[in-house]
């Protein structure tokens, strides 16, 4: 699967030069399973790359030339997903905290977030996808209940509990359950 997602990139970077303005970039923030395959050594398929939505001009080229349904995207077997940064609560700094990838890319810059950063952004909705990779970063000890509650904490930052929110509680009761894997008080999350 690595092997499909660096040709994907080679060849997203290829056809980004040929359309960046000079010394423009495009800062990729991975998130989903094509982070935890890449970056945490998940096996498991997938067949969305899935990035932060930065709203800039040249993510709009990319997706119209790489996106789901695109001819790249069909001969590459990969496509790229751009994800609103609502949608999975993001922890407040998340690119500050991202790890940068280093490559041959011209105008491309890869990112992959923290684990726990990573984990905030499956306890919303919480599909069985989620879970797994959930379960996968808790098995692999790569998140804390502490720092998987900052994380998430850090993504609601301007929600309160007191505010009724019914995203946030959704969240923090899935992160009581993850809590309570991590902790050895249940075998599933």
């Amino acid at each position: 699967m690595n092997d499909i997602f660096h040709s994907f990139l080679a060849r997203l970077d290829e056809t980004l030069s040929e359309v960046a303005q000079q010394d423009e970039h495009l800062d990729l923030y991975q998130l989903g399973g094509a982070a935890l395959i890449m970056h945490y050594n998940m096996q498991r398929l997938t067949r969305d790359f899935d990035v932060v939505m930065m709203r800039t001009p040249l993510e709009a080229r990319a997706v119209e030339l790489f996106g789901k349904g695109s001819d790249a995207a069909a001969a590459l077997g990969v496509y790229l997903e751009l994800v609103p940064q609502g949608a999975p609560p993001l922890p407040q700094w998340f690119n500050k905290r991202s790890v940068a990838v280093p490559g041959p890319w011209k105008v491309l810059r890869l990112w992959y977030p923290q684990p726990p950063d990573l984990a905030a952004t499956k306890l919303k909705c919480y599909r069985s996808q989620d879970r797994e990779d959930l379960k996968f970063l808790c098995d692999q000890r790569l998140v804390t209940a502490a720092s998987l509650r900052e994380s998430l904490e850090s993504a609601f930052f301007w929600v309160l509990e007191k505010d009724g929110d019914p995203d946030r509680e959704r969240a923090f009761a899935n992160l009581a359950k993850v809590i309570d894997y991590l902790e050895g008080r249940s075998r599933n999350i």
